[in-house]
């Protein structure tokens, strides 16, 4: 197989926020911090070989890179060449900001440019193999606002939308990480019709307001019966956050399965972030603090 010029091209997979208050596994915004991918080289010598360089440190545990490539070889059967490939993610591992899901993408995508163009369906049901829940994939897929449902027969419908360019997210991640596997190993079995009405209300709400302009709908749109008091005693400053009173904050929920804190703001990001980094201190806690804005879709 020749290269056909896939050596040299690059994949840029942006970071995500999912969950978004009570949209659990199911809403999430991509955001502008990323991972790149470089291919250096095709090696058709060594067939369905990949080998991967770190700028940086190497991600601790499994290569979701490797693994997703793996996993969507087996499950298509298209042969592909070796390769050789540079990865440098500014995605923070176990803080909530989708490194897996976006690394999980960067690997299918890798394998969707060294044989054939995969449906978006496929590839995120796909990622819900690896992953185990669609909506940080998805995100990093399409861009902007998502919503995913994950159907019985393995589909992902998928769709997603400009996120609103007035609102910014300031996202705290403190200096403490949290394994995904274990901020689910926290939650609940199950939950009582109450709360189940009770988020579905709000994540509607959420969507309408976000679509509408009516941000002041937010701070109640953004609460959450079921997986956060689960995880609060998990998270620095998580319940100090969510009930933060301040003009410029127009509501806060946990960013993915955390420990990284999303404030969102309005043209006042840098009081959000004053307010923010207030609390880390009060727990004399170390963080980085981040002002991001959404990765939109690519214009149709």
């Amino acid at each position: 197989m020749s290269d056909g010029g896939v050596a040299g091209q690059e994949l840029l997979v942006p970071g995500s926020v999912s969950n978004l208050g009570p949209g659990f596994d199911t809403l999430s915004v991509a955001v502008q911090v990323y991972l790149h991918l470089r291919i250096v080289q095709l090696r058709p010598d060594v067939p369905d070989s990949i080998e991967t360089t770190f700028e940086g440190a190497a991600p601790g545990g499994d290569n979701r890179i490797e693994t997703a490539f793996r996993h969507a070889r087996a499950r298509i059967g298209i042969p592909t060449p070796g390769v050789r490939i540079r990865v440098r993610s500014d995605i923070p591992t176990r803080a909530g900001l989708g490194s897996s899901g976006a690394a999980t993408m960067a690997g299918l995508r890798l394998y969707e440019l060294l044989t054939a163009p995969l449906a978006v369906e496929d590839l995120l049901a796909l990622a819900c193999d690896v992953e185990g829940h669609p909506d940080n994939a998805a995100a990093s897929r399409l861009g902007g606002l998502t919503v995913s449902c994950q159907c019985d027969d393995r589909r992902v419908i998928a769709r997603s939308w400009p996120w609103p360019a007035a609102i910014q997210l300031v996202v705290g991640t403190p200096d403490a990480q949290l394994e995904t596997a274990h901020a689910r190993r926290v939650l609940p079995s199950e939950i009582t019709l109450r709360d189940a009405i009770f988020n579905l209300q709000r994540a509607v709400l959420m969507v309408h307001a976000f679509g509408s302009g009516q941000y002041s709908d937010l701070r109640e749109a953004l609460r959450d019966r079921w997986h956060q008091p689960a995880r609060a005693a998990l998270v620095p400053g998580l319940s100090d956050a969510l009930e933060l009173e301040d003009d410029a904050i127009l509501g806060a929920c946990l960013s993915g399965a955390g420990p990284s804190i999303v404030l969102f703001t309005a043209g006042r990001a840098a009081e959000a972030r004053t307010r923010l980094g207030e609390l880390y201190q009060r727990l004399g806690m170390a963080s980085t603090i981040r002002v991001l804005a959404a990765h939109q879709p690519a214009a149709s």
